[in-house]
């Protein structure tokens, strides 16, 4: 390519680039995403060496700013194109920071698989160089613990450690390593070494406040929770007023996630069970939208609902923690043989901890029982859902689908009548949307958009109190049914598995009814035709394992019943379907 057409191509991108610094705290993610895939398509055309480096320093300080934003989801693609720009035209040294700002990027979005294939790549470029391989293999690590396998992540560090040893000074790399493998040893329950790597990172700290303010802070977080871990609460105190500090002034939502959980975590320790419950439910609605935040997010709340008496709702927890397990990160590492001396032992180790987890919490379950108000809240659903359903039992409906749902997909039949009962209460929160925005047929965008906010945000209210793990689960199904699978609905970004289950049942029951009933101003479609169109929204709107699950079981119950899918008298047969599955299949 000419010079001068070289030149066209990098100069718009640097402009661009600029530009879009200076715009995006109040940028939507949406224009965000429009504003970005010009800029990926050019990146793509290669350039000469010296406008490539220039652009490929100038494309990864904006990704790192996307990362710190919780946005590593629009920065990821343009690291890939950077690193594709890296291959035609750059250095080993520029391939390998490309390759590294993808690896962190893919972890930051949940996916650990495409972060080791990537730091593999970095680490083959690093050709020897001790600093820059111990950076990869904390990265790695990081990538391990995003997969929630914490004893390969700890090796990892260690790795990184030992390249490490006898090389003067105070150096990031071994701060960075430490501090992260402090809350490996934390995870693992060793809360003594735990402290030993945390306070040696304290002495490896340097100028670290002027160079990574999260690492900083990120220290504080690990340090809070291994003292109060040992029960020296006093002496977390002052770490953690450092955390809360650090978060005002950095003001990302990673530093207001890592120093929330903290100030949580403390607050249970010193007897404040309701305001830390309360404060970590929050930062776990937070770490929905961040993907590499949510596993360690959920192990925390999941201790401290066990140690305020919850048993139940630690349980759920548990359960969802298992949906972030660290298999595919496993089975990515045994491809590699950089991977290979550390890849052993670690599925048994952790699936058996897990299981002495899971039996120590069933151990405290008392049987069940139905939550007091539980009548008069049906009552209330019921009434919801003759804004949208004039026989009012939409709600009803959807339950019944949603516990067929969780049986068909594996769910114990227990909790999959739980699921079942909060599903019916998913639109409770109708009650509070007034009737001209329902009347508004069709809805618009913004219409139908606000009339998702308010019913979510009131059904939370009317649940708030959920001492019964019951309630519990159904105020996290209205919270999260209308999340869709590709992060697009509402709560914008929360998208996956980061989607608790029993909401990602919901949305597939209730989306169903919505298409065979012809609710909220759509015509009817036979039994057939609204299965082919939840087919065609899997893998965007719903969980498209779910969606194949669901279809398998309503033609195996049709036909058990004997009943056309294709046949105009859809509703009818559907009535019937829904009566079937509602009767007591001996759950108890």
């Amino acid at each position: 390519m000419p010079l001068d057409a070289c030149i066209r191509i990098a100069e718009p991108v640097l402009e661009t680039l600029q530009a879009l610094e200076r715009r995006l705290p109040s940028m939507e993610r949406a224009e965000l995403a429009r504003s970005l895939a010009p800029l990926v398509e050019r990146l793509r055309d290669p350039l000469p060496p010296d406008s490539a480096a220039e652009v490929v320093e100038a494309t990864l300080r904006f990704c790192r700013l996307l990362y710190s934003n919780a946005r590593s989801r629009y920065a990821l693609p343009l690291a890939e194109a950077v690193l594709a720009q890296a291959n035609l035209t750059g250095t080993p040294a520029m391939r390998g920071r490309a390759a590294t700002a993808c690896g962190v990027l893919s972890a930051d979005t949940g996916d650990p698989v495409n972060a080791i294939e990537h730091h593999v790549v970095a680490l083959r470029c690093a050709d020897g160089d001790r600093l820059m391989v111990s950076r990869c293999w904390n990265n790695m690590g990081l990538a391990m613990a995003v997969a929630a396998n914490y004893e390969m992540a700890g090796r990892c560090y260690n790795r990184g450690l030992a390249l490490l040893e006898g090389v003067p000074g105070i150096l990031e790399a071994r701060y960075v390593a430490l501090l992260n493998l402090a809350r490996s040893q934390y995870e693992l329950g060793a809360y003594e070494d735990g402290l030993v790597s945390g306070y040696l990172a304290l002495q490896n700290e340097g100028d670290m406040l002027a160079r990574d303010g999260m690492a900083v802070l990120r220290l504080r977080r690990n340090l809070v929770r291994l003292l109060v871990a040992v029960g020296r609460v006093a002496d977390a105190e002052p770490y953690m007023l450092e955390a809360m500090v650090l978060a005002e002034r950095i003001r990302t939502p990673l530093a207001a996630i890592a120093a929330s959980l903290a100030r949580g975590v403390y607050e249970l320790a010193r007897g404040e069970t309701d305001i830390g419950l309360t404060r970590l439910d929050a930062v776990l609605a937070q770490a929905r939208a961040v993907p590499a935040t949510l596993p360690e997010t959920l192990a925390c709340v999941m201790r401290a609902e066990e140690m305020a008496g919850h048993s139940e709702r630690a349980l759920m927890r548990l359960g969802e923690l298992s949906d972030h397990i660290y298999r595919p990160a496993v089975e990515a590492a045994r491809q590699h043989i950089e991977l290979a001396s550390i890849a052993d032992r670690e599925r048994m180790a952790i699936e058996h901890e897990q299981e002495q987890v899971r039996a120590r919490l069933i151990s405290k379950l008392a049987p069940p029982r139905r939550p007091e108000g539980w009548s008069a809240l049906e009552r209330l659903g019921v009434n919801a859902s003759m804004r949208l359903d004039n026989s009012g039992w939409h709600g009803k409906r959807v339950g019944a689908l949603s516990k067929a749902l969780a049986m068909a997909s594996g769910v114990d039949a227990l909790h999959a009548l739980e699921i079942g009962f909060a599903c019916e209460l998913h639109d409770i929160g109708m009650v509070s949307v007034p009737d001209e925005m329902l009347l508004k047929r069709p809805m618009q965008p913004e219409v139908d958009r606000a009339v998702i906010e308010r019913h979510v945000r009131a059904g939370a209210e009317i649940l708030s109190d959920d001492e019964h793990s019951r309630i519990f689960l159904a105020r996290e199904v209205v919270r999260y049914h209308h999340a869709h699978w590709d992060g697009s609905g509402h709560p914008q970004g929360v998208a996956g598995k980061r989607i608790p289950l029993a909401a990602r049942i919901c949305a597939v029951a209730d989306g169903y009814d919505d298409l065979v009933c012809g609710l909220r101003g759509t015509p009817r479609a036979t039994m057939d035709d609204a299965l082919r169109e939840l087919r065609a929204a899997a893998g965007r709107r719903y969980d498209p394992e779910l969606v194949t699950c669901f279809e398998s079981m309503i033609r195996t119950e049709t036909d058990d019943l004997g009943l056309d899918l294709a046949a105009d008298s859809g509703m009818e047969n559907f009535q019937q379907l829904v009566s079937a599955l509602q009767e007591d299949r001996g759950f108890v």
